[in-house]
């Protein structure tokens, strides 16, 4: 007998030692198909380029009950025959022990098994546990809606401090820190998401790279690669998937309105600031678009002098575009500015348009002539350097080889500058063309001088478009009562039109702009009565009383005085719209004007008729009667010279202007008048 309970003791042990060896085996294979299913989902992931999402994260126990409850079944007759015995009809849940041996008898002993607590049964310390867990993602999360005091700002920007050196030491090992940083930024705690916000503008500044990273192609990623190249792409790709998903959050931030609640906008601002950083510094990096996009429709808000950064984002793009060298980031400027304006109903401020004027990569385009290669200089006999024939054999070989180099590096660079240099130049005089055509008043002037600057380059179809507006924008305008606004904006288009004409130099004919020497003929008077015609915006003079606000006109800051001697340099010097009877006409009107023209103008205008009697000396017969006869009239209020017969006037002011208080309007006026009776 005792043989047999030894031997029944080493059956049991045997049995439970196979048992906890099958166990054993089960849970490595579950443990390596587990192993398996997560590196098929990174396989995966690599392949989608979805870096920014956390491995663990991903639940892969749901289904591995589901492929061990399929299993052979030999194992689940295994688990089965291991299980232990249980009495049903005990209160308690009672399990079979081992049989012991008294008096020669074998007894089962049973002993009671505590249940397992249940899902919805959760003991006091795991609800502890728990508890804690979830106060750490909300504190990693900083979703918590309470109050920020004092210590918990602190402990925030020194988990803030910590994350930025972490990055910034060691970028390629620390992008979980950064990834960390990025979703603090999202945070709906406004101090978290502030903080986050501006730590991660040096933080971009210091990791991004100086060149533009294109995704991996197929073939990249099935071939092996070093470590080091392998976390070089995974920083890579984390770092760019990163940085778009910051600058979609400044996106959605920065175009919060100004009628939101104050918190809110603050938090706009600050986005829009860190947008304004991030185009400055990384106009070379990935998603410059999206980041140029928040700029543009920063600066295209209807109301600029209540938006802090304003300025700060003008002066941005004003540098970006003076800096640009390949017209790239130029033309892209330029065409979200033509959306944005379109959408608005170019309801901007003028410094926007006025910004285009900062455009450097046109200064050396010309559309219409191809550039011509440079001559070779030939040496002279005598200071040539004698070669052999062997040695001439290889430095020409030399020089194909050197010119073969030089055009492989810069010809595809100036193609593509070119080609950027004719679509910035279609946008931006679309855009001048649009803008006139919406006839927006605060932005005329700023269209004009644009136009003046680039309306050379346009071909003979568009430059008949500008020309036609212009046109109608005189006549829109009331020659018989302007004020003071349109006589300027009349004067900008008359010397706008002459500058586009006369800078053609290409352009071999001729354009009939009578229209524009009729407006300027009818100007005349209003100019003689403007107050301010020898003031701009930046004359320091005192404010009218009744009027708090200085007006500022358009980008052309030049007076109306000088805009009126520029336009008439244009007429009878610069182009082929003078004649002798308009000359008569204007020098006519010129001396009535003068009767109320302050000093400083009258003196310029004495300047301009001197000249003028140079090249038409017949207009020396104003001055007298004798020997002259005039058929009929002067009519002084025609609209136009023609109309007016300035053959039969005579400039009697001449008489009124010696008398004048200034002495050189009167030395001025008298050698005119000794000059026609030598002339006559």
């Amino acid at each position: 007998m005792s043989y047999n309970h030894s031997e029944c003791i080493l059956r049991l042990d045997s049995s439970r030692y196979d048992s906890k060896m099958a166990n054993k085996k089960r849970s490595q294979k579950a443990i390596q198909e587990r192993t398996d299913k997560k590196r098929k989902l990174q396989d995966a992931q690599l392949e989608n380029g979805l870096f920014g999402a956390d491995v663990n994260s991903i639940d892969i126990g749901e289904e591995m009950p589901a492929k061990i409850a399929s299993g052979k079944w030999e194992d689940n007759e295994q688990d089965y025959e291991l299980k232990p015995r249980r009495m049903q009809d005990s209160e308690h849940e009672l399990v079979e022990g081992l049989p012991i041996k008294i008096n020669g008898k074998l007894e089962r002993k049973m002993r009671v098994v505590q249940r397992a607590p249940e899902n919805n049964e959760v003991s006091e310390d795991d609800s502890e546990k728990s508890e804690d867990e979830s106060k750490q993602e909300e504190s990693a999360d900083e979703e918590d809606e309470e109050p920020d005091t004092e210590e918990r700002i602190l402990e925030m920007k020194e988990l803030i401090a910590e994350l930025v050196e972490k990055i910034i030491e060691e970028p390629e090992e620390n992008t979980s820190a950064l990834t960390r940083l990025r979703k603090m930024a999202e945070s709906k705690n406004p101090n978290t998401s502030k903080f986050s916000m501006l730590a991660l503008i040096p933080v971009w500044k210091s990791i991004i790279p100086g060149y533009r990273i294109r995704p991996l192609t197929e073939m990249e990623k099935k071939e092996k690669v070093s470590k080091d190249v392998a976390r070089l792409r995974n920083f890579e790709e984390k770092l760019v998937h990163n940085y778009k998903l910051y600058i979609d959050h400044l996106a959605s931030l920065a175009r919060t309105a100004n009628n939101e609640p104050a918190l809110k906008v603050r938090l706009g601002n600050i986005a829009a600031t860190a947008a304004v950083e991030l185009a400055g510094s990384f106009s070379h990096f990935n998603f410059m678009s999206e980041v140029l996009t928040i700029v543009v429709r920063r600066v295209c808000k209807p109301n600029p002098s209540a938006d802090p950064v304003f300025s700060k984002a003008i002066k941005v793009l004003e540098t970006l575009m003076n800096e640009d060298d390949e017209g790239r980031v130029s033309a892209e400027i330029v065409r979200l500015l033509s959306r944005t304006l379109k959408v608005r109903n170019y309801n901007v401020d003028e410094s926007v348009l006025n910004s285009l004027l900062s455009v450097d990569v046109l200064h050396d385009y010309d559309p219409n002539t191809k550039t011509d290669e440079p001559t070779k200089v030939k040496l002279k006999k005598k200071d040539r350097v004698h070669l052999s024939k062997k040695q001439r054999k290889v430095r020409k070989e030399m020089k194909e080889i050197e010119e073969e180099m030089r055009k492989a590096e810069q010809a595809v660079s100036a193609e593509e500058r070119e080609k950027n240099q004719a679509e910035l130049l279609k946008l931006i005089l679309a855009l001048y063309l649009n803008v006139l055509k919406a006839n927006q008043q605060k932005l005329i002037g700023s269209v004009l001088e644009g136009l003046a600057k680039f309306g050379h380059m346009a071909n003979l179809e568009l430059l008949g478009d500008f020309l036609t507006v212009m046109k109608e924008l005189i006549s829109d305008a009331d020659l018989n009562a302007l004020s003071s606004a349109e006589v300027r904006k009349v004067l900008l288009c008359i010397v706008t039109a002459f500058s586009l004409v006369s800078n053609h130099r290409h352009m071999k004919l001729s354009v009939d702009l009578s229209s524009f020497v009729d407006a300027l003929y009818s100007v005349l008077p209003y100019l003689s009565l403007d107050a301010d015609v020898e003031f701009s915006h930046k004359t320091l003079r005192l404010a009218d009383p009744l009027n708090n606000e200085l007006v500022k006109p358009s980008v052309n800051v030049s007076t109306k005085a000088e805009l009126l001697l520029k336009a008439l340099d244009h007429v009878f010097f610069r182009s082929k719209s003078g004649t002798q009877q308009r000359a008569a006409a204007f020098t006519k009107r010129l001396y009535i004007c003068m009767e109320h023209t302050p000093e400083k103008t009258t003196v310029a205008l004495l300047k301009f008729l001197d000249k003028l009697m140079t090249k038409y000396p017949q207009i020396a017969g104003l001055y007298s009667t004798n020997d002259r006869i005039g058929n009929g009239t002067f009519y002084m209020e025609a609209s136009t010279p023609a109309r007016s017969n300035p053959d039969a006037a005579t400039i009697w002011e001449n008489a009124l202007l010696t008398k004048h208080y200034c002495p050189l309007v009167v030395k001025g006026t008298k050698a005119l008048f000794n000059r026609s009776k030598e002339s006559t």
